[in-house]
């Protein structure tokens, strides 16, 4: 179900003639793939501490600080 969410709203996209393609950007796919990387090396072993859970707070701030820089940086297009 939740694998095809993306391509519905591209199909969708095109249903109402506004463009939306799967192109997320370079910068936007080496953040995801970097979280994914992140958060499998910690929860792989079932186990936690806090300073696992510290480690994920502040790689979500810094993700977080880093698009709210690269937001007003950038153009007015929206783009990354």
């Amino acid at each position: 179900g939740r694998l095809v969410v993306v391509p519905f709203a591209v199909i969708m996209g095109w249903v109402i003639d506004q463009p939306m393609t799967l192109d997320f950007g370079m910068l936007n796919t080496t953040v995801l793939v970097i979280c994914v990387l992140v958060v499998m090396s910690i929860v792989v072993d079932g186990r936690s501490n806090w300073l696992e859970g510290y480690m994920l707070c502040s790689a979500y701030a810094l993700v977080a600080v880093m698009y709210w820089h690269v937001h007003s940086f950038g153009d007015s297009s929206g783009e990354f």
